[in-house]
């Protein structure tokens, strides 16, 4: 028999399921789901299973979403949910850059969602807690009866080379540890699978080992094949990650910044990358941006900011906006401005990286899949723009990890050196970086000469 293994991703409106065979095939099995619950998302999970042939499986691990929270087996906090801002703020005003990195591996980054404010929260606001959790650790439960986590899934509260939650933060916060998942390294054994129904008369068999794997996000960069220093990466997705591997931890840096599998990651985040994406593909229908039209022309400037905006302006208050548009501005147009926004967001934050020095950057995530893109991004950042035969990159991030689990690999670089296959490299023609660099410098200015605008219009509309 043709043996396999999974990579299970939950991410924030689907769960993707990629199955990787011994001889090299794949298959990928993916469900959607609209409740933010444990209900909604197994049973996304349970779908996507049962379409896949599992009588070869012979190992699983995991990738999922993380910041988002289940308290007493019952509350579910949302990644997007706006709890923590306040305790975000408290957090750094009390502690010095020095404790973070002491207790974290990382000075403690401007994003709500992270372990330590949101759990201060949970803490003043939640009475007789028993348990909290984070997506993952409910699939490894439901599949094997044990609630195990990884370090890297904990980024905020875990140390990251002790591979433990930070003691002083949980007496800090006065949260029991027996309370949280338990911690292992990411490519431990966490249990077998109990024999699961899945509906339609499939069932998943007693007995596969399940591996605890990772985080979506850095799933997604082992799945890419990110692995030296001085790679530069662009994940995109619903938000977009932006970074880069360095050989040190920044502590000086508003981004984020702290050890990865090999090295240390330095990146940023966006807020509303694939919204605007999509925001831009239903202006343009069924046609195709050209651009040397475009260049041609003089499209208005697009802030990408639909939902808010993270690095580096940080503000959950910020909204998209056209600028300069003229009488016979084309709808063609207006897309290319909201794929120009999103391509000119990313360089904001590589500008407030230091602008690394990078030699190529690797593409992943559903908008890999746009030639324009992908072609504004090698203009912008001068260097070659290269995409992935496989784009689910977490999903196929967790395989890997299974995949070393079953014995079909020694080591990582093994793994990712025979799985992690570039599809296309886009190269910079140099024709339109310093017209796009000029509207840049536009672009940058527009969001401070508007923001206390944004503040008149959240008051208008509360």
């Amino acid at each position: 028999m043709n043996k396999s293994v999974i990579g299970i991703d939950l991410g924030t409106s689907s769960v993707k399921i990629l199955q990787l065979f011994r001889d090299g095939t794949k298959s990928i099995s993916r469900a959607s789901y609209k409740e933010i619950s444990q209900e909604g998302w197994w049973n996304a999970i349970r779908r996507a299973l049962a379409k896949l042939e599992l009588d070869s499986v012979e190992a699983i691990s995991l990738s999922s979403q993380v910041g988002t929270y289940i308290v007493n087996d019952s509350e579910v906090i949302s990644w997007n949910s706006g709890i923590g801002k306040e305790e975000v703020s408290e957090i750094k005003k009390k502690y010095e850059p020095e404790i973070f990195l002491k207790e974290i591996s990382m000075v403690h980054p401007n994003i709500v969602s992270y372990p330590i404010p949101r759990l201060k929260y949970i803490k003043e606001h939640f009475k007789n807690i028993e348990s909290i959790c984070q997506p993952k650790d409910f699939i490894c439960e439901q599949l094997t009866g044990k609630r195990v986590t990884d370090q890297y899934s904990w980024r905020g509260l875990a140390n990251l080379d002790t591979k433990c939650y930070s003691a002083f933060f949980l007496k800090e916060l006065g949260i029991d540890e027996s309370v949280l998942p338990e911690m292992k390294e990411y490519t431990s054994f966490a249990g077998m699978t109990k024999e699961l129904l899945l509906g339609e008369g499939r069932t998943l068999k007693a007995g596969i080992p399940v591996y605890v794997g990772l985080n979506d996000y850095y799933a997604s960069l082992l799945g890419m094949g990110v692995r030296n220093t001085g790679d530069l990466f662009d994940i995109s997705g619903t938000s977009e990650h932006l970074g880069v591997i360095e050989n040190e931890v920044k502590a000086d840096t508003e981004l984020v910044s702290g050890p990865y599998l090999y090295e240390n990651v330095h990146y940023g985040v966006t807020a509303s990358s694939g919204a605007s994406i999509k925001f831009g593909l239903r202006l343009l229908s069924d046609k195709e941006i050209e651009m040397d039209k475009i260049g041609k022309n003089q499209p208005p400037i697009f802030l990408p900011y639909l939902n808010g905006e993270r690095a580096p302006i940080w503000d959950a208050d910020a909204k998209g906006m056209y600028f300069g548009i003229c009488e016979n501005c084309t709808s063609e147009e207006l897309a290319y401005a909201a794929m120009e926004g999103v391509v000119f967001s990313l360089y904001h934050i590589y500008e407030s990286m230091g602008c690394p020095e990078v030699k190529n950057m690797t593409i992943s995530g559903g908008a890999a899949v746009f030639p324009v893109l992908n072609q504004l991004k090698a203009e912008m950042f001068d260097i070659p723009a290269q995409t992935l035969e496989e784009n689910e990159t977490s999903a196929l991030g967790a395989s890997i990890v299974a995949a070393l689990g079953a014995g079909w690999y020694q080591t990582l670089d093994e793994a990712t050196k025979d799985l992690c296959k570039i599809k296309d490299i886009i190269y910079p023609t140099g024709e339109y970086r310093e017209w796009l660099q000029k509207r840049y410098s536009i672009y940058k200015e527009l969001y401070p000469s508007v923001k206390l605008q944004y503040e008149k219009l959240k008051e208008l509309n509360s």
